[in-house]
Order: C-alpha cells, then structure tokens, then sequence
C-alpha cells in the first residue's frame, strides 16, 4: 500500500517538498486539503507549518505552532491524506473534524503558546545582548587592523521590481515581447538563485565570497581580508545573507534548476516560460504553508502583503 512507501519515497536523507507531496498523494486529493488547511491555520490563528522533523515510526512528520513554538506535533503523512492528532483527514468529513478539533486545541493550548514564545524571546534577546558585548570586545581586539570604509561593505544581487514583473506579464498578455524587460527581471532571478546558492555553499565550508572582485575567502577565524583590501566578518556575512533575504533552503532544486536552464536561453519564449516557472514555484510556497514565509519575498521587492496579492493574481491570469 502506498501507506507503506511514504519512507521509502522520502528517507531520512529526503525531506520533502510540497510538490513531491502532491507527487505521492496523486490525485487522492489530499493535496488540496493539506494546502486548505495550511491557508486555515495561517489566516485563522497565525499558526504555521514548521519544518517536518524525522520519525523512525512514521518517517517525516509535520508541526503546527508558530516562532519555533509548537502546540500540534506528529502529523503523519498517508497514503490518502494526513492525520492529526489521531484524526485521518483524507475526505470533507476528516477535514471537518480536523477544523473543529484545531480550534479547540487552539483555545486550550494560545496562552500558554504566547507565554513560551515570550518566554523564548526574552531567552533570545538575554543572548543577542551577550553576543554583543563579546563581538565589541573582539572588534576592540581588531581595530588597529580594521579599515572602517573597507570593512563588511556588502553588494547583494538586488530584488525584482514588482511593478516591472507585472508590466512584463501584462505585455506578454498582449502578445507584446519586450526582450529587453524580461532579460532584466529573467537576470534578476538568476542573480538571486545563483549567489543564495553559491554563497550558502561557501558559507557551510566556512568560507565567504569578497563582494569587491569575487575572491574565496577561507580560514579558521570571523576575521577575513581579501587580497584587493576588503575586509569581512564571517558572523556579519552570515548575517547580511540572512537579512537581505538570499534564497537558499526549501525551493533550493528549483534554484539549481532555473540557474541552469536560463544560461542556456536564447530566446524571449525560452526565458518567459523559465520565469513563469519560477513564478509558479513562488506560488505554490504560498498556498502549501510548509514554509515559514513565502518564496517569493527572497526574490521581490515589498511586503509580504503585497507580494502575496501579485503572485496569486499573476498565477491566476496564466
């Protein structure tokens, strides 16, 4: 029974994607229920997915809480659908009870979910503080060394304008190709998939990428000079990575992907369907709710709000 193949589809070494989810379920229709409910949890309660977790017994599990807190453990992937909590949702009835049973866990279990997360920041922030006075009594250590104007100077590949992106598809609805626009945005794209990829590589050998000629740079300590004269911190790259939102994780096969094909695209057609495929990606880390925040703000300028309400009415318009 395909029950049974969930481990030998996803082993240990193979934490799934949503697609692939939607591979194995096929056309049972568990699919739609899971993304439903994963748009029921979001928009009702602000609870989210968390990053499915190894299970000897039942291979990879999914988590519902929200800040890396969780009041829902253990959701088991099936053959035909998913259960929660003992609750096999598999058809409208399942999914029924499902959302029936969520709120009530939901109002047993929020005060104490708001008090741990309270009580995880009030942790976090004790250790940024911390973390900060050992960085200053480091960067004290370093400052006959350090050449302020060269030092931790960052050029991350820049986001997609999202107005752009929409003018491009409303001239490819008319039939209109501007090369010129989809080069710009196709490039955008690759920029951002190739050096998320690339720099998260380096980074898991300890080593950055010089922003000023694109040097390696390796060793075994935070402080790191390129030959040209530029200087890095190993924690501050790492960070910089972070918060200017570099792709990396979930959709990473898709990075690979779209970075390959588009070095061999030639023509306007060959490099609006490898936009659009990318676009679809964008989508689908919307409705899955198997991720944190959506795809799509790694690669496009805005709020979440506003990025959301562009992917779903350019993937509804396709």
């Amino acid at each position: 029974m395909k029950m049974n193949q969930f481990k030998e589809w996803f082993p240990k070494s193979h934490r799934p994607e949503i697609t692939e989810l939607e591979e194995f379920w096929g056309g049972s229709g568990a699919a739609a229920l899971f993304r439903d409910f994963a748009a029921h949890i979001l928009n009702q309660y602000d609870l989210r997915f968390g990053i499915p977790v190894w299970s000897e017994k039942n291979g990879w599990t999914y988590r519902i809480g929200k800040s890396g807190v969780y009041i829902i453990n253990g959701i088991v992937i099936g053959g035909e659908g998913f259960t929660v909590d003992g609750i096999e949702v598999k058809d409208a009835a399942g999914y029924a009870v499902l959302l029936e049973h969520i709120q009530n866990v939901y109002e047993e279990k929020n005060c104490e979910l708001q008090d741990k997360i309270k009580e995880k920041n009030l942790r976090q922030a004790d250790r940024e503080k911390k973390r900060r006075k050992r960085e200053r009594v480091e960067r004290e250590a370093l400052e006959d060394r350090i050449i302020p104007e060269k030092y931790n100077v960052f050029h991350w590949p820049s986001k997609l304008d999202i107005q752009k992106l929409r003018q491009l598809y409303l001239l490819d609805a008319k039939g209109i190709q501007n090369t010129e626009l989809a080069d710009e945005i196709g490039l955008s794209l690759y920029l951002r998939c190739k050096y998320g990829k690339e720099d998260m590589e380096r980074m898991e050998r300890y080593a950055i990428r010089c922003h000023h000629c694109g040097a390696e740079l390796e060793g075994g300590g935070d402080f790191r000079q390129c030959a040209c004269g530029y200087q890095y911190s190993y924690k501050e790259y790492r960070r910089s990575y972070r918060r200017n939102n570099m792709p990396t994780g979930a959709a990473a096969k898709v990075f690979e992907a779209f970075i390959t094909n588009w070095e061999l695209a030639k023509s306007y057609n060959e490099k609006i369907l490898l936009i659009d495929s990318l676009l679809h990606e964008f989508h689908l880390s919307l409705v899955s709710g198997a991720v944190h925040r959506p795809v799509a703000m790694n690669f496009i300028e805005g709020t979440q709000e506003k990025v959301t309400s562009v992917i779903n009415s350019l993937a509804q318009d396709r």
